[in-house]
């Protein structure tokens, strides 16, 4: 019963850890790639997921420092492979902190507009920028008190949206295939359902318990990859022509105009608050440097991007999803690597050599995703 237990507090918390702001970029891409070529390109995105996710755990399980992604990277394969490990994490979630002033702000605009007041998109984003780092700044302790009733409220929405708009799908184009959107649509999906960055925390939760580690955090990434795929693919066919993220309000009938922009507007803040907080504390733990230092650096890095890209949100978590935490991925299987050759009577051959189909994999979808967003 107590493990059981723990299976369940490990899932719900990889879900509130996984839905979050990544699942406004699907109906875009659900709907540019087709409803069912979409639909197939996401689950097998989301199968890399979960086998990542497993992965992982295998790592943090047969380890018994506490570590996060670039200090398992230089314990286990080398000095370079720790400061790669840093660089891809720290990118990954500078650009993801990017996408959420973009998309905050964008959200804040659109209940701006509704309710007849200042609209200018550049303040609400710079606002929601500063009202956000000042809550990193000043703790997390109400933040974390919220983070729960939001994500639940978020998934409540989901579920909502599926009802609501039931009566408005448009079945026209439900087996067109759009390959060219392909590439453009893996790394929005794979930002929306991968969190390897949490996956230590979860297995912590456990004890460090194999099966318990295992079970908790596949049926985590399912649930929310589940939940994730019916949100998108329930706007696309409600609203085949979206465009972008702060479309998704005109696939609802106009009195629930204010629905997903307030709610997606606390989805992304708790999202900005939490990315923000880890950054800091990478750079505290692992890069040694000191709290407000850190915390300057993790506040100021994405809003000096802001001010220098095109605050494209579907283009910046499309590369952070397509190119950084691809990278990760990759840590984490040379990692993985690493803990099954030296530990392979402890686990099972379903895993021992998973690591290198999956490597090679991700190194030719890191290659061609890196082409995709350089020609931009």
């Amino acid at each position: 019963m107590k493990q059981s237990s723990k299976v369940i507090d490990v899932s719900l918390n990889l879900v509130g850890s996984i839905v979050g702001a990544g699942i406004f970029g699907l109906p875009v891409v659900i709907a540019k790639t087709g409803f069912i070529a979409g639909s197939l390109l996401f689950f097998g995105v989301l199968l890399l997921a979960l086998i990542l996710h497993q992965l992982f755990v295998q790592v943090v399980v047969n380890d018994r420092a506490k570590r996060r992604i670039a200090g398992y990277a230089g314990h286990w394969v080398g000095r370079w492979a720790y400061w790669l490990a840093l660089f891809s994490f720290f990118a990954k979630c500078v650009g993801a902190l990017l996408a959420y002033i973009i998309l905050g702000g964008e959200f804040l605009s659109v209940l701006a507009h509704g309710v007849g007041i200042y609209d200018g998109l550049w303040f609400w984003q710079l606002l929601f920028w500063a009202v956000g780092s000042l809550a990193v700044y000043f703790g997390l302790k109400t933040v974390a008190g919220i983070e729960d009733e939001l994500t639940w409220v978020l998934v409540g929405a989901m579920i909502f949206s599926a009802v609501v708009l039931v009566p408005f799908f448009n079945w026209t184009g439900l087996g067109s295939w759009h390959a060219g959107n392909f590439w453009e649509a893996f790394g929005v999906m794979f930002f929306a359902v991968t969190a390897m960055s949490v996956v230590p925390d979860m297995v912590d939760l456990t004890g460090k318990k194999n099966g318990t580690a295992q079970e908790g955090v596949f049926l985590g990434t399912l649930v929310a990859g589940l939940l994730s795929w019916a949100f998108g693919l329930t706007i696309a066919l409600a609203y085949p022509g979206i465009q972008n993220a702060k479309d998704i309000a005109m696939a609802f009938p106009p009195i629930f105009w204010w629905l997903i922009p307030l709610i997606g507007v606390l989805a992304v803040a708790t999202s900005y608050i939490t990315v923000t907080q880890a950054v800091k504390n990478l750079l505290i733990l692992d890069a040694g440097q000191k709290e407000r230092v850190s915390w300057l650096l993790a506040v100021f890095t994405p809003l000096l991007l802001f001010f220098v890209t095109s605050r494209n949100f579907l283009a910046t978590i499309g590369f952070v999803g397509g190119v950084m935490t691809v990278m990760m991925g990759i840590m984490v299987c040379l990692c993985a690597w690493q803990v099954m050759r030296k530990y392979k009577s402890r686990i099972s051959w379903l895993w021992r050599y998973a690591p290198i189909p999956v490597t090679l994999m991700l190194l030719v979808v890191f290659l061609r995703e890196l082409l995709l967003y350089v020609r931009i």
